[in-house]
């Protein structure tokens, strides 16, 4: 992968000449750096100052596409006027409303009731955290020592499997995601956001995780994908930025371009 910065020149001409540019953008370990609990990993309030002057300029659109909780993301972000997405695509805040896919009854208690085995039969292992999501679990293992995690996967495949094709396991940074066996990530939600906005359109992802994958190859043709982390990484992003501290600097050279560009104002989302 190439250095986002090493080209900005290219980059920052379609980002003045373009009509609308729509920034989409994860969450943890983009916007924030990873930290070692879920509820610790704080907006800085300087990312809130750039997507606030962001939101403000016209023909300039923003998302955050998460895989917390949709209530979780929109209170750590905390800023107005933008699409929110939580559960990876489960949960969606745009103008026209919110949207929440949710549990059947019946697939609620059952989640419920894997959350209280996989408790129960983890409940000695060191570090290990559950995230109940609404609609999905997250099984944390970040702070969980190395001699214990093929034993705690162990546990989770096994609780998955005996239940059937009616739930999956997905994987992320230091972390196992249970949800149900049905067609959601951030790449189907991305092709929506764009199925609904205007053609004259330059929409850039920004993602550090494998659940990005998939946004990355919607993009691939159409849009510019950023990885954030090692340029050494196996992904499919255009470019890379190393940490959450670049990031920063592209929001602010975003803004900047955007500023100094030549570009309409038209409307975006229906």
């Amino acid at each position: 992968m190439r250095h986002l910065f090493e080209h900005w020149i290219e980059i920052q001409a379609r980002i003045q000449n373009i009509k609308n540019l729509f920034l989409l953008l994860d969450y943890d370990g983009t916007l924030t750096p990873i930290v070692s609990r879920p509820e610790l990993a704080l907006c800085p309030p300087v990312v809130r100052r750039h997507l606030e002057a962001l939101r403000d300029l016209p023909g300039v659109y923003l998302a955050i596409i998460s895989g917390r909780s949709l209530e979780d993301v929109r209170e750590k972000v905390g800023v107005s006027g933008m699409v929110y997405v939580g559960n990876h695509g489960l949960e969606i805040q745009n103008p026209a409303g919110i949207h929440k896919r949710s549990l059947v009854p019946v697939r609620k208690r059952e989640l419920k009731k894997i959350t209280q085995d996989l408790q129960f039969s983890l409940k000695d292992i060191p570090g290990i955290l559950f995230e109940e999501k609404g609609p999905t679990l997250s099984v944390h293992y970040r702070n969980v020592p190395q001699k214990w995690l093929n034993r705690v996967f162990r546990v989770v495949e096994t609780e998955i499997q005996r239940r059937g094709d009616r739930w999956k396991i997905a994987f992320g940074k230091m972390v196992w995601e249970i949800r149900p066996n049905i067609d959601f990530h951030k790449g189907k939600v991305v092709r929506e956001l764009l199925r609904i906005s205007s053609p004259e359109l330059l929409p850039i992802y920004l993602g550090d995780d494998r659940t990005d994958e998939d946004a990355f190859r919607v993009l691939r043709g159409r849009g510019i994908s950023v990885y954030v982390g090692s340029g050494t990484s196996r992904v499919e992003a255009d470019f890379f930025l190393q940490n959450p501290d670049e990031v920063q600097e592209f929001l602010f050279r975003c803004h900047e371009a955007r500023r100094s560009g030549s570009h309409g104002t038209g409307a975006i989302l229906k």
